[in-house]
């Protein structure tokens, strides 16, 4: 069985994946990590399938179906796809909780009140990448479709060729604000644009922590 997730802290067999086990935690909190390491692969998984779902709403002109549909689908999608992809971070906070034994309540984790505790290569390792470009932005678009209005966008079409299949194309953007400077910078959210290019960033980073992770593991 495939796993497109390449999780070094699982064990691959033809019909199944297997966790590993965390070395040092009592039987309760390896049960907690493992509800908190699916957490978090299913929140990739999720972001996978809203990325999915947003590409394919935004292939299709704004005003199609019954009062304009697709413009409604394509602001759901993106609204659950940067859900779910900041989701998978939080996920990962749980883990490294249980993990590493730092026992903050669920409530309360948060990378501020952990990091002091953790491995100094750890730290550095995520906070290189909290502080990227990529992740403000990512964060930006989260908070924005979670507490402000909605992710704008903007839609243009393109003119067809002379032969029957070549069809009218249709380009979604979005738009980010940046708040230092009250500039904004359009993303095309196509294949191989915006919205891949996040989930593939977040993923390569989440992996890059479970290796780290899996060094403490059996």
């Amino acid at each position: 069985m495939a796993d497109w997730l390449k999780d070094p802290l699982v064990v691959r067999s033809k019909s199944s994946l297997k966790f590993k086990r965390p070395k040092s935690l009592g039987t309760i909190a390896c049960e907690n990590w493992e509800i908190f390491h699916y957490s978090t692969r299913l929140k990739l998984e999720g972001a996978d399938h809203f990325c999915r779902l947003a590409i394919g709403a935004a292939s299709m002109p704004y005003d199609f179906g019954l009062t304009g549909l697709a413009y409604s689908q394509i602001k759901w999608y993106l609204d659950a796809f940067f859900f779910e992809l900041m989701s998978a971070y939080d996920m990962l906070l749980q883990e490294i909780n249980v993990r590493y034994d730092i026992n903050l309540d669920v409530g309360k984790v948060k990378w501020s009140a952990m990091k002091n505790n953790l491995p100094t290569k750890l730290v550095g390792l995520m906070e290189s990448e909290w502080e990227a470009v990529w992740f403000k932005k990512l964060r930006s678009y989260r908070n924005m479709a979670t507490h402000h209005a909605y992710i704008p966008t903007s839609a243009s079409t393109g003119s067809p060729g002379d032969e029957p299949f070549d069809y009218h194309y249709h380009e979604v953007t979005i738009w980010h604000l940046d708040i230092d400077t009250g500039k904004w910078t359009p993303e095309d959210i196509s294949i191989s644009k915006a919205c891949p290019d996040y989930l593939k960033k977040m993923t390569k980073h989440i992996r890059a922590v479970w290796t780290r992770m899996a060094e403490k593991f059996d």
